[in-house]
């Protein structure tokens, strides 16, 4: 790699960190020891490679649960790419989850960010008490990994 992209890509990605920091600040991530929120985003980054994944992992939920808009984005200089991976990663609040994996499945970047997402979801999860809220919490994590899975199966034949 050309170092002056390899130095680009690094610049925007701590961009991307630095935007997620400051939305995310303040928010708790509901893990057993409410920890500060930007640790999620911040361990899908590193659970996924390339630093388009990179940049939509950190970014991922700040569309959803944050006050960030897509023009914050772009006036960022956030790469469409990333953005149009991080709209695919964004629930609508019409949509049921179901909808929401299919949308996630369309897009290569939001499934492997998405994937790297349960994981981290479903590790949390298992570590809270078993309520049924939890409990369902699980199965549909699972069963949305196990659909985007299939989807990645599918694109790698």
């Amino acid at each position: 790699m050309d170092q002056d992209v390899a130095d680009e890509d690094a610049d925007l990605l701590e961009r991307a960190i630095e935007i997620a920091q400051l939305a995310h600040h303040g928010q708790r991530y509901p893990s057993p020891d409410a920890e500060p929120y930007i640790l999620h985003p911040l361990r899908v980054m590193l659970a996924v490679q390339g630093s388009t994944a990179r940049m939509a992992a950190v970014l991922h939920d700040v569309l959803e649960d944050t006050q960030v808009g897509l023009d914050q984005l772009r006036d960022a200089g956030i790469p469409s790419c990333v953005i149009d991976a991080v709209v695919a990663l964004t629930r609508d609040a019409g949509s049921t989850y179901e909808e929401y994996i299919e949308q996630v499945a369309g897009n290569e970047t939001a499934r492997l960010v998405k994937l790297a997402d349960l994981a981290d979801n479903l590790a949390n999860n298992r570590r809270l008490a078993r309520t049924p809220d939890v409990l369902a919490r699980i199965d549909r994590y699972q069963r949305a990994q196990n659909r985007l899975e299939a989807v990645n199966n599918q694109s790698s034949r």
